[in-house]
């Protein structure tokens, strides 16, 4: 990397601390270090250079499909809005906020189990919440009103809960350094947007103070926090820098260099709330969102350029950039061509729904495109596992989870 690089990398790093020859330190209202050096990874993105894409250069070469059953009796049927889907064990966790505001499970195979459901002001409800976590095997619920964190079993039954007096709208607990990490929104100059301690609650370290002179976008805050096999990362919407979380530390790590495509973060600074939103939806440039994914291989997200949308795959052992334009192509299995990938089910493991009446529309137009014949053979070969869950799911509106591994 070239001085001259380097330096524009730092200079983007705008926060809340002071450049020192190779380490960065956190001032006023934080209270913990920020580390850097040489190692930042630069991701040029160039979309002259876009292409189209494969499945097959950046995943395994095997796909799951998992329908998570309808069970009327019980009211399982899932919102199209599922905020986050973690496999967990045995167990997959649904967090369904616009339908049933609860947490719905099923197994691995996509049948369902049970709910947690506990709607009220009283010990052990909730009037809404906003994200789930595993903490030494149990499920943990984070952005709780009335202010809490509930803690339940891995079926659904409530364990116990603590009231806390700052707001926690979303987190992780990272094994690895035996600390929660916590994420909420602010616009308190005396505030900061991460707040993390270890195990017994004590030893509160903050970082990311809230800077009245920056532009900052309202989300859940729920995919910030990514794992990999061996790391912990945190990453903000309208951010160009992905850290590297460990022992309380942030460390920037992955710099995102957009040039001429780079939206000015001030002109949306200067919109009123809805010109902000229409202007982001049809004609804002490059910035991160705060949608990613993360492994010691490669880093993957999705940017959107004046309404066209580009998927972002860096390899990070080659530091290698591919810019995707528009869909995935599907060579795996020859089905379905993903526009984007949000969902991080566990580790190695992405991927993204479709509601299973719209998979099966699918499976029908390919036929009529492909002709009997020829999608005869398909079905029975490498689009096998694809055509036996569409037929399954064909009346249904709960999604099929197509599940992609890591590479």
């Amino acid at each position: 990397m070239t001085i001259r690089r380097f330096l524009s990398a730092i200079e983007r790093l705008k926060h809340c601390w002071s450049i020192g020859v190779l380490s960065l330190f956190l001032t006023a209202g934080c209270n913990q270090e920020i580390k850097s050096d040489t190692d930042l990874e630069i991701i040029s993105v160039d979309l002259s250079q876009s292409r189209s894409g494969k499945l097959s250069e950046f995943f395994e070469p095997n796909i799951e499909y998992i329908w998570l059953e309808d069970d009327s009796e019980d009211d399982a049927q899932l919102s199209f809005e599922v905020g986050k889907i973690l496999f967990h064990e045995a167990r997959i966790y649904t967090l369904d906020l616009y339908g049933c505001n609860c947490i719905q499970i099923f197994d691995k195979s996509g049948r369902y189990l049970s709910k947690l459901k506990a709607y009220g002001e009283g010990p052990g409800e909730y009037l809404e919440f906003n994200d789930l976590t595993f903490h030494d095997g149990e499920l943990v619920l984070l952005g709780v009103y009335p202010r809490k964190i509930m803690r339940f079993s891995p079926e659904g039954s409530f364990l116990r809960e603590e009231y806390v007096q700052e707001m926690v709208r979303s987190g992780i607990y990272n094994e690895r350094d035996g600390r929660f990490y916590h994420f909420a929104p602010t616009r308190d100059p005396g505030d900061t947007f991460v707040k993390n301690f270890d195990a017994t609650g004590k030893d509160t370290l903050k970082a990311f103070p809230y800077d009245p002179n920056r532009f900052y976008l309202d989300l859940s805050g729920r995919g910030y926090f990514q794992k990999s096999m061996d790391n912990l990362y945190f990453g903000m919407a309208t951010w160009d820098t992905i850290y590297q979380v460990q022992a309380g530390n942030f460390k920037p790590k992955l710099v995102f260099d957009y040039g001429k495509y780079a939206q000015d973060l001030d002109e949306l600074k200067q919109l009123d709330e809805s010109e902000q939103l229409d202007y982001i939806n049809k004609r804002s440039k490059l910035f991160f969102r705060g949608n990613y994914l993360i492994s010691e291989n490669q880093l993957y997200t999705h940017l959107v350029h004046q309404r066209k949308g580009y998927t972002v795959f860096y390899d990070r052992k080659q530091k290698k950039n591919h810019i995707i334009e528009e869909r995935l192509i599907d060579d795996i299995h020859g089905g379905h061509n993903p526009f984007s990938i949000i969902y991080h089910f566990e580790q190695g493991k992405v991927g993204l729904k479709i509601p299973g009446k719209t998979l099966y529309r699918e499976l029908t137009e390919k036929k009529t495109s492909m002709g009997s014949k020829k999608f005869d053979h398909w079905a029975k070969n490498e689009g096998k596992a694809l055509t036996a869950i569409a037929l399954k799911a064909k009346d249904s509106e709960n999604p099929v989870l197509i599940v992609y591994g890591l590479k």
